[in-house]
């Protein structure tokens, strides 16, 4: 209902102007009346109640007097009812807002269910992310292990290739006083130079060493490489470039530790030597 309507309704209520269907619906209008509405409902009944307070006085006449009493107790009346219906009305609109504690109570349990939606997805969230970091860690292992698995299988096909060669040579070695349970082989192709190198019970190597192997001729070493290894198991190396491939030329073969990365000539314990079969 617009302002100037309802205040004209209330005014004319106050006054006890309203009769039949319009009165009911007004009455009925109050019920679901806005707060600001009521206020201003409230302040027109009670100056309605106040405007006999506000005539001059005067000495009427009999006849005047009269009719104003008339019109006093009829203001009266009409000011009693107005203030009977008004009170009917604001009990019975008043229980209307006892849903203001179940509104809260609703907003609370509203609130209190969005943040556990909230945290049992931030839970998921972190769980699938903790997942993905396991997956790609997992990837990355198995990557790597692919890659090594690789490498295994070039060098054994490197290897295949030198045992496949027609004329093969061969010289076992054996540990000597620096570590003596240390064994090995060398097999190589003469043609080619290229050599395979097979070691075992070698100790590990420290990060700054490496194993280096020599082939000895006229007493003198020549180096053929260096490698390192895991201890306590067998390894095997490839040789690219073997310096002397005759084994007649050969006096020995040497393992020796040495500073990483290997040195022109031996400075370190030897580890293990042998000579050729001819």
């Amino acid at each position: 209902m617009e302002k100037e309507n309802f205040i004209q309704l209330s005014a004319e209520y106050a006054l006890g102007g309203l009769e039949g269907d319009e009165l009911h619906n007004f009455e009925s209008y109050l019920k679901t009346a806005s707060p600001q509405e009521l206020e201003t409902f409230g302040e027109l009944t009670g100056t309605a109640a106040l405007l006999p307070l506000a005539l001059e006085r005067k000495s009427p006449s009999p006849a005047v007097k009269q009719e104003l009493m008339q019109k006093i107790s009829l203001s009266s009346r009409a000011r009693t009812s107005a203030q009977q219906r008004t009170a009917t009305l604001t009990s019975s609109i008043a229980p209307s807002r006892n849903w203001m504690p179940w509104g809260i109570g609703i907003a609370l349990a509203m609130v209190v269910i969005f943040s556990l939606f909230v945290v049992n997805l931030m839970n998921t969230i972190n769980k699938q992310n903790e997942e993905l970091l396991a997956a790609r860690e997992e990837t990355q292992l198995l990557n790597t292990r692919l890659v090594e698995l690789r490498d295994e299988l070039t060098r054994k096909d490197e290897q295949l290739k030198v045992l496949a060669a027609r004329d093969l040579q061969m010289s076992m070695m054996r540990g000597l006083e620096a570590h003596a349970i240390a064994y090995g082989k060398i097999i190589w192709d003469p043609e080619r130079g290229t050599a395979i190198l097979q070691v075992s019970n070698l100790p590990a190597v420290p990060s700054d060493k490496d194993y280096q192997l020599w082939v000895i001729k006229d007493k003198k070493p020549i180096s053929a490489g260096v490698f390192s290894v895991r201890n306590g198991e067998a390894n095997f190396f490839k040789i690219e470039n073997l310096a002397v491939t005759d084994p007649k030329a050969i006096n020995a073969f040497a393992v020796t530790l040495e500073p990483k990365g290997g040195v022109p000539q031996p400075t370190g314990d030897m580890y293990m030597m042998g000579t050729p079969r001819i």
